[in-house]
């Protein structure tokens, strides 16, 4: 699912960006507010010293964090195996996210897929408890056994919460790709999956307000928060299958925009405001080399990056952005590649180039257009996959 073009990647591991959402800020600051105030002082006792439980708390949060990120590896790892590209795994507000940029080849792939993150939450916590029983006999420090502790115990709660069977949870997945095997037929087993997870959903802002007026405000917003998102995000999943098996076959020809207009890139940005800016109104242009090729693409804003006093000695190509940084498709793609593509990144844009040159623009609302004028002059599909 995409953030709203708000993450920023902190390292890579397998080949994997790993990516934090700006909501995660949050997160962090919730975690280790709640494990320094609550949590350890309650497995210590009030005893300690404050800036041990403050310790302690980021601790706890790395650690909680370096969880989640196994969680997701795994499922990545499992994911590539199986044929389904992995774009990145993102920590946001709820927690991480392996942002899959297609839909599971098989039943049996994405049930693999899907069992595998709690499978390790459930390792990582046992892990976690035998050397806490280990390092309780040997006599280790209290403030490691608490720490120990509360790692065993956030991951079991971790694969206990991902394995309800609440689309697009971990549990959800496996429902999914049980119910897909059954029927042979993924729309309906996602659709299926969609409205159990909604009806989660729906109990856990229930329990959330109910909460809420017992007196735990905390708790019962947080639980209303969760259901609201596991609602968008069945809702948004089962969107994304119908466009997917409606783009299925089309090609991006269909749709690109063909109007392109190229700009050399040996221009100066005075000439580009001059000569192709103002008279052609485009929000992007193609840059292209002496030879026609496809170098790099030029927002009709980027002058606004250069003093307005440099614009005639500064070159295109400086305030471009480079082919290798551009989404490139060819115009005989598959529609659902280009989707595909276009939701994992920011700008939302895409050049489609033949033979090495710039032949047509496609941005996500061309394509989002393109599939609403199909769904409604095409016959309604029955038995869709």
């Amino acid at each position: 699912m995409p953030f709203a073009g708000r993450e920023r990647t902190l390292f890579r591991l397998f080949g994997l960006p790993i990516k934090a959402d700006i909501s995660w800020l949050f997160l962090v600051a919730l975690v280790v507010v709640s494990l320094g105030s609550g949590e350890f002082p309650r497995r210590l006792g009030p005893n300690m010293r404050w800036y041990v439980y403050w310790g302690l708390a980021l601790a706890g949060a790395g650690a909680l964090f370096a969880s989640l990120i196994v969680h997701e590896i795994c499922h990545s790892l499992v994911a590539r195996r199986t044929g389904m590209p992995v774009a990145a795994i993102t920590l946001f507000i709820f927690g991480g996210v392996s942002q899959l940029q297609d839909e599971p080849p098989t039943a049996a792939s994405e049930f693999f897929m899907a069992v595998v993150g709690p499978l390790a939450s459930v390792a990582i916590g046992v892990f976690a408890y035998i050397v806490r029983i280990v390092g309780g006999y040997m006599g280790w420090p209290r403030v490691v056994l608490a720490l120990l502790g509360f790692l065993a115990f956030v991951n079991f709660l971790l694969a206990a919460f991902n394995s309800l069977p609440a689309f697009p949870l971990d549990g959800g997945r496996v429902l999914r790709s049980v119910l897909w095997g059954i029927t042979s037929n993924l729309r309906l087993a996602t659709n299926i999956a969609v409205q159990i997870g909604s009806a989660f959903g729906l109990g856990l802002i229930i329990l959330g307000v109910f909460i809420l007026f017992t007196g735990n405000a905390v708790s019962g917003v947080w639980l209303m928060v969760i259901g609201f998102f596991l609602r968008q995000a069945a809702a948004g999943s089962l969107q994304m299958v119908i466009m997917r098996q409606h783009l299925e076959g089309d090609k991006v020809e269909r749709f690109m925009s063909t109007d392109v207009v190229t700009v050399p890139q040996d221009i100066s940005v005075q000439q580009f405001v001059d000569d192709y800016a103002f008279r052609h109104r485009f929000s992007y242009y193609p840059v292209v080399d002496e030879t026609g090729i496809f170098v790099g693409l030029l927002s009709a804003r980027a002058p606004r990056e250069v003093p307005r006093e440099s614009w005639a000695e500064t070159p295109v190509d400086s305030v471009m952005t480079p082919a290798d940084q551009t989404i490139i498709l060819d115009p005989r793609a598959d529609a659902v590649e280009a989707l595909s593509a276009l939701r994992m990144r920011d700008e939302h844009r895409a050049v489609v180039v033949a033979n090495g040159q710039p032949v047509g623009i496609v941005s996500l609302r061309d394509l989002l257009r393109f599939l609403a004028l199909k769904i409604d002059l095409e016959p309604r599909r029955r038995g869709a996959r």
